[in-house]
């Protein structure tokens, strides 16, 4: 149910892609308290994107998740997040931008129904 997507006007290989798909996830999952079994990453590389008027490195995450979000909670995922993002990729974490969605299970869809 936690569902992190970040888009990144970096290009990213596939062996950087595994790094940060598993490192993201074991993060969301501790800091939100969530099973990893249902942690979803989604990572976008190579997407046209301008942060304060240039197109060096940056990043744009949306984190969605039915509970567990607070604004400890959300201040511990945004740095962590930031810190994956710039070991992995080199984007510093003042231009990087995250939001985050806690929704109610009838708005978030799993195995033909919803939670």
């Amino acid at each position: 149910m936690p569902t992190l997507n970040v888009y990144t006007n970096v290009p990213v290989d596939a062996v950087i892609a595994s790094d940060i798909l598993r490192d993201a996830t074991k993060a969301v999952a501790k800091i939100i308290g969530k099973p990893e079994s249902y942690v979803m990453i989604l990572l976008n590389g190579g997407v046209p994107i301008a942060f304060a008027g240039t197109e060096g490195p940056a990043a744009y995450g949306e984190l969605i998740s039915i509970g567990g979000l607070s604004p400890t909670v959300n201040a511990k995922l945004s740095s962590t997040i930031a810190d994956i993002l710039q070991s992995k990729l080199s984007i510093d974490s003042s231009r990087f931008y995250i939001k985050f969605f806690d929704v109610q299970r009838s708005f978030f869809g799993f195995n033909g129904s919803t939670f």
